[in-house]
């Protein structure tokens, strides 16, 4: 079985990774971590007095997205699967939906933000996207909710 799972470091992506990690896969699985280094959060900054740090600031964040990544992997290796990690660059959830199709996935695991009513429908949902557009199953993994005692 290969199971893709993406991550960005937040919290909701980190549950997702737990989820992975605290279950027995069969013997042989496969797990990948994919993290993306989104164009458009880059993109933004090309004006003005920063524009001639870009690619700087584009290594930097490839850096950070790298590290996400390969922790991820590391959390999730054990005797039974082997996890590897990959750092694609463009839109967040056409590149998870590329990289499951590419690597033949059969299960995705993404993390939610919950979001909810007008921030969903201006922000879009990643896990929804995936979900919907998916050549194989999708879990979709929300973060834990906090006791309100």
């Amino acid at each position: 079985m290969k199971i893709l799972i993406a991550t960005d470091g937040s919290i909701c992506s980190d549950a997702a990774v737990k989820s992975v990690a605290e279950r027995e896969w069969p013997k042989g699985s496969e797990l990948r971590v994919v993290s993306i280094l989104e164009h458009s959060s880059l993109e933004s900054i090309t004006a003005g007095e920063y524009a001639f740090k870009l690619d700087e600031i584009r290594e930097e964040v490839r850096q950070m997205i790298k590290q996400i990544a390969s922790s991820a992997a590391d959390t999730l290796s054990n005797p039974n699967c082997k996890a590897s990690y990959i750092v694609r660059e463009g839109l967040v959830a056409q590149e998870i939906l590329e990289e499951a199709k590419q690597w033949g996935a059969d299960l995705i695991v993404v993390g939610t933000h919950g979001r909810k009513g007008l921030s969903k429908f201006l922000l879009g949902s990643v896990a929804q996207k995936i979900a919907i557009h998916a050549n194989c199953s999708v879990e979709i993994v929300r973060k834990p909710q906090e006791n309100a005692d």
